[in-house]
């Protein structure tokens, strides 16, 4: 119920008393609340803010809750008047009666029998409106309880989609509305949950938790445990346990394994292991599980996820059989190329040694044509025999028998003999030759035969593939610690493709170029193995049309 000014002046400004008297009232803190005249003092106007000082004495009194009667100029009548006033029992104002003073000695008794009347039906009025406020409060609150209760017994029940009604006072609207968003919430939680079950059931992984006990009993597990042939009725409710699923070689193992951790107080633990299924298949599984425990350490419970790695582990054994496979048939092959090169060096060697030997002229002279046909026959079977070498060099090194035989030289003296060597192609070609650095007293510990072998097959790459008149520099860097050798030329160039080819066994740049060029393409790969056996590196820099730059580093000293 609405109670407004207008309502409480309308009942008062008709009390009369004597011939001019009036009533008025005014609230606790000295507001105007009703006036038989100047009605727009109403709700804006105080009692202490007039000019008459006995006003502010009154409104004093009212404010305390006091009774009293002061003497004073009527600012409305200009009478000189007696205001009485006394509290209101059942509402937070007082009521005022004005009496002129000449009528009110006039009428004593009258007064009094006026006063009891007013004091009466005061008295009724307020209870009436007390009794309306109450029930205008307590309406709705019994509402918004039977709502709670009704949403309550739903939600037990799992439903959260009732909604608290809002259609109460503005009072108190926020109250339901309040409850409507907290069950909205509750109900988008759910739905979530709902859809997250959704997706662990329809997973193959196993999502479990378990209590602290010595036996880890599962209390809350997935479906995924239907795709190792159990339900997960039967394992929560301890008609099959765990770890009697656990294969019986690895059940010890991940037990243990589980206590040393919390032992330790770790909370993360990942094992894998084999377990059996409902048909007695054997499956390999990997758990991953938490442990938690509460705000003294304690252990409150542990989850997880097992899922399945059966054919990860089926392609990891096969891929450790095929290694083994590939590592015994290399060492076959190897085995094969180094039987085979001894074989063929055997005769090779006699071949050689004959041609030096009609080449010499010891049996006899020769024509002219002989002495070519046993040149070829000597050329073309050191070819062979250097080819055979350097696949009896790349067999041992993958079989780990070759070893370095280091020895004290002079870097200097290694360029001499390569430059002589490699003369005659040279002045083929018509190819400059320039050595820089500073080399003279430059001499290390390595292999010496092996390093003139890095040397050379990098030099005779250079004269290979760099055109007739071009050239060829080689940079020496001699370091406290590091010998660094640089072979440049200005020839074809290598892109960037055929460079990631370049130490591959018997790679070559394309095949117009092996038809070209010719070779094996085993020189750059001997020479990067016997590089890396001197703990050193190499690497190229080029590009196509603008030559090729092969650097090697190794230390000066070898360990031994």
């Amino acid at each position: 119920m609405d109670l407004s000014l207008d309502y409480i002046d309308s009942i008062v400004s008709n009390v009369t008393i004597f011939d001019t008297g009036y009533a008025f009232m005014v609230s606790s803190t000295g507001i105007l609340m009703s006036r038989p005249t100047e009605k727009e003092w109403i709700g804006f106007n105080k009692i202490q803010d007039m000019d008459d000082p006995a006003f502010r004495e009154m409104a004093d009194d009212i404010k305390n809750g006091q009774g009293g009667n002061v003497k004073m100029l009527d600012p409305t009548t200009g009478k000189d008047v007696v205001m009485f006033y006394e509290p209101v029992i059942s509402g937070d104002s007082s009521f005022v009666i004005v009496v002129p003073e000449k009528e009110m000695f006039a009428g004593v008794n009258d007064l009094h029998q006026q006063l009891m009347t007013i004091s009466v039906i005061s008295t009724i009025f307020m209870g009436c409106v007390a009794f309306l406020i109450a029930s205008s409060i307590t309406h709705p609150i019994n509402r918004i309880v039977r709502d709670f209760q009704n949403i309550s017994e739903e939600a037990l029940k799992g439903k959260l989609s009732s909604r608290a009604d809002t259609d109460v006072d503005v009072d108190f609207k926020e109250i339901p509305e309040g409850l409507n968003n907290i069950l909205e919430a509750l109900e988008k939680s759910a739905t979530s949950m709902k859809e997250i079950k959704k997706i662990i059931d329809s997973s193959p992984v196993i999502v479990f938790k378990s209590g602290f006990t010595s036996e880890w009993p599962f209390e809350l597990v997935s479906d995924g445990i239907k795709n190792i042939g159990y339900s997960p009725e039967e394992v929560v409710s301890g008609h099959v346990w765990y770890g009697e699923i656990v294969h019986p070689d690895d059940r010890e193992n991940v037990l243990n394994e589980l206590n040393s951790k919390i032992e330790e107080g770790v909370n993360g633990l990942q094992q894998e292991y084999r377990i059996l299924t409902g048909s007695g298949e054997v499956r390999w599984v990997d758990e991953r599980n938490l442990i938690k425990r509460d705000s003294k350490g304690d252990i409150v419970y542990l989850q997880g996820i097992i899922f399945d790695i059966t054919e990860s582990k089926d392609a990891e054994g096969a891929l450790v059989e095929a290694k083994m496979m590939a590592e015994s048939a290399n060492q076959t092959k190897s085995q094969f190329l180094a039987n085979m090169s001894h074989e063929l060096r055997t005769p090779l060697n006699s071949i050689i040694g004959f041609s030096d030997m009609l080449s010499e002229e010891i049996f006899g002279e020769l024509n002219r044509k002989q002495k070519q046909y046993v040149a070829n026959i000597n050329r073309s079977g050191r070819h062979l025999l250097n080819i055979i070498n350097d696949i009896l060099d790349i067999s041992k090194i993958e079989a780990g028998k070759l070893d370095l035989d280091p020895e004290t030289f002079r870097i200097n003296e290694l360029l001499g003999e390569l430059v002589q060597t490699l003369e005659p192609l040279l002045k083929n070609k018509d190819i400059d030759l320039l050595v820089t650095g500073d080399i003279p007293d430059c001499d290390i510990y390595a292999d010496k035969l092996k390093i003139r072998k890095v040397m050379f097959n990098l030099l005779s790459n250079a004269v290979k593939f760099t055109p007739a008149g071009g050239s060829i520099e080689i940079i020496v860097d001699c370091s406290l610690n590091d010998l660094s050798v640089s072979v440049r030329d200005n020839g074809i160039g290598i892109s960037e493709i055929q460079q990631k080819e370049l130490f591959k066994p018997f790679k070559q740049l394309d095949p117009d170029t092996n038809r070209e060029y010719g070779g094996t393409g085993l020189g750059l790969v001997l020479a990067k193995k016997f590089v890396e056996m001197h703990c050193g590196t190499i690497w190229v820099r080029s590009s196509p049309g603008n030559g090729s730059t092969f650097t090697f580093v190794i230390p000066r000293k070898q360990e031994t």
